[in-house]
């Protein structure tokens, strides 16, 4: 008899590609097994006008699929693991994250831009990330950042509809997704902008008494992104992190050790506060970055309970 594992997922054009992709992988490994997708719609996608800050944060695309998982009526879900909560619920985990792909992101505009530089004077900038509107806002004050939502497509055409000079948008998206930015031009800011913790990466949750699921899991979970976003989630869990302040965490390899660089930021730009942390590869580093950048927020960026 063929077992049968049920997959939740968003339905959006990302979502389906990246729960694509993990069952691709799985199947090769678990020929017999068979895997159908469930779409859950979550907050996120049901509300698609006002910014993720007013309607609760990263949570909006999953607390939906967790709950499908409580009850038992999927055995685990393919999140972008930038969209999940610092802290699960109890009777959940993350059982694999697959090899991570870019983490960065990136400016696209129809002009051909290669610095941000560049960038005319007041030009309008497209993004619902703090994140991104602080870090940016601190290298280019005069910008003006343009609130946009909804998928990559939609994102895009907004240059045109909004008189935009530009939209930025994750790598990992266009990567997983395969964009055709032949009508564009795409600068990235690897050099510029620290991403957000577990952007380019994949998390796969599931109940963590599902011994089977695990053990599947554990056959395409990477060792290297899994320790580097071990030490990104403590450092997000310890500033409480949501997308109600601007936070960037992002840990890598670098000549056979782990560098850790945290950020926190003011939405306006105006205070920037950044540490890195070298060899990043002890024990509760993530918590130290960010106890670090507490001690110097004299400008109450991110605000206690």
């Amino acid at each position: 008899m063929t077992d049968k594992v049920i997959v939740g997922s968003r339905k959006s054009k990302l979502a389906m590609a990246q729960t694509k992709l993990v069952i691709a992988s799985l199947r090769k490994l678990f020929p017999t097994t068979q895997f159908e997708i469930k779409n859950v719609i979550t907050e996120g996608d049901r509300n698609q006008q006002a910014s993720l800050a007013k309607i609760g944060g990263k949570g909006v695309f999953v607390k939906e699929i967790e709950e499908e998982l409580k009850n038992g009526t999927i055995d685990f879900a393919v999140h972008s693991l930038k969209d999940v909560m610092p802290v699960l619920p109890d009777e959940l985990m993350l059982g694999a994250f697959p090899k991570r792909v870019s983490p960065f992101d990136c400016l696209v505009s129809r002009q051909k831009i290669t610095s941000l530089d560049e960038l005319p004077h007041g030009s309008r900038i497209g993004t619902n990330s703090l994140r991104r509107q602080g870090q940016l806002l601190n290298l280019r004050p005069d910008l003006k950042i343009i609130p946009i939502r909804g998928n990559i497509d939609t994102r895009l055409k907004k240059i045109d509809t909004e008189n935009l000079t530009g939209v930025i948008l994750a790598e990992a998206g266009l990567e997983r997704l395969n964009i055709d930015l032949s009508d564009y031009h795409k600068l990235s800011l690897k050099d510029s902008i620290i991403p957000a913790v577990g952007q380019g990466c994949l998390a796969i949750e599931c109940r963590k008494a599902d011994e089977k699921v695990l053990k599947m899991l554990s056959q395409i979970n990477d060792s290297e992104s899994t320790k580097c976003i071990q030490i990104e989630r403590e450092f997000m869990r310890e500033l409480g992190g949501s997308c109600n302040f601007p936070i960037g965490g992002h840990a890598y390899s670098q000549d056979h050790q782990i560098v850790f660089d945290g950020l926190i930021a003011s939405p306006n730009g105006e205070h920037l506060i950044k540490e890195v942390a070298v060899p990043a590869n002890k024990l509760g580093v993530g918590k130290m970055v960010a106890d670090q950048l507490l001690a110097k927020d004299n400008f109450g960026i991110i605000e206690g309970d």
